[in-house]
């Protein structure tokens, strides 16, 4: 008879490319402490910046062996005799730290968020790091008025059409930058001032400039960083704004050429202002992004959803350059205990 396993998961024993560094096993569950609760998984989303900490980029922050993945949602399966407000049977987020990749987290009370009951299942699981990370950019990190010009990076990823669907609703039409001439597909209905496709062979400085008919941009969005970031920020005018969110070229800014001085560089990560907000000020913002995904505005398209047993070919689906929509593993298929 083949035992199963309590709490089947992918834990991550050395740092490295996912697929090599993560394990099928089960995982520790710890009995609960005061203040915590067990999450029964349900869904959970793949995401850049779990790719990224799978490789070791935040190995300073990162204690090995952990289970992975930031975002996902589950239902309370218990809870410590001092936690009140939370209930077994109530959708959650469990935020604040990694452990969405197993069918059991055990986390603290404090960080976990009650889900809209208006989010379908697969709304709930991809309505964190990406809805909150663009509705961030555009109401507190950034200035916006209708005459602001705004460049995107990355602009036919989840979260750069998000944030293009935020500008527009504010009547700003972004340029657009793009890989392929394939992934600028997805933004068809969108309303941009110019689209810009990188493999295409042309000078990406030039196309900034004629852009705006030769006017610079005010504010950056660049979710790329490297070659692509830099020349982003040499664009912009003179007390420009770049706002950096995600490096998924692999190079840092500044390792060709120093970054300007007369611009205001700012590095937006979303854990850092979670982990300095009250759970008052998290919960009116999830509140807020979880209307928006309601809406469709920064809603999530869903590519595929795979047991955590199929996870090799969730893994390879995601690494698709022309994949279009979000890859999710369910945690609560039955089989995924077999």
């Amino acid at each position: 008879m083949v035992s199963t396993p309590e709490n089947p998961g992918l834990m991550v024993h050395r740092f490295g490319e996912p697929l090599e560094a993560m394990q099928l096993e089960d995982c520790p569950t710890p009995s609960l402490a005061p203040g915590q609760v067990r999450v029964r998984m349900q869904l959970a989303a793949i995401n850049p910046s779990d790719l990224i900490t799978i490789s070791g980029a935040y190995r300073s922050r990162t204690s090995l062996p952990f289970v992975a993945g930031f975002e996902g949602f589950g239902v309370i399966e218990a809870v410590a005799g001092d936690v009140s407000g939370l209930n077994v049977g109530t959708r959650v987020l469990p935020l604040g730290s990694a452990g969405a990749w197993q069918s059991r987290k055990v986390t603290e009370a404090k960080w976990c968020f009650a889900v809209d009951p208006n989010l379908s299942d697969e709304d709930a699981a991809t309505s964190y790091i990406n809805p909150m990370t663009a509705w961030l950019m555009l109401t507190e990190a950034a200035d916006i008025s209708a005459s602001t010009r705004v460049v995107i990076s990355a602009a036919a990823s989840t979260i750069g059409r998000m944030l293009i669907r935020l500008l527009n609703a504010r009547g700003v039409e972004p340029v657009a930058i793009v890989r392929s001439k394939a992934s600028a597909a997805s933004l068809g209905g969108s309303a941009i001032e110019r689209l810009i496709v990188t493999d295409n062979g042309n000078d990406l400085s030039s196309q900034l400039r004629a852009a705006w008919n030769g006017a610079a941009p005010d504010l950056a969005l660049d979710a790329v960083g490297g070659t692509t970031g830099e020349v982003m920020i040499d664009a912009l005018a003179p007390g420009g704004h770049c706002l950096h969110y995600g490096l998924l070229s692999g190079q840092p800014l500044g390792r060709e050429r120093p970054l300007r001085q007369d611009i205001r560089f700012e590095l937006l990560a979303l854990r850092d202002w979670v982990h300095r907000r009250t759970r008052p000020e998290i919960a009116d913002a999830l509140a807020k992004t979880a209307r928006l995904v309601t809406d469709g505005t920064l809603a999530s398209p869903i590519a595929n959803i795979y047991p955590l047993t199929d996870y090799r070919t969730a893994f390879s689906e995601n690494a698709q350059a022309d994949r279009n929509g979000k890859i999710l593993l369910n945690l609560a298929d039955e089989s995924t205990c077999r």
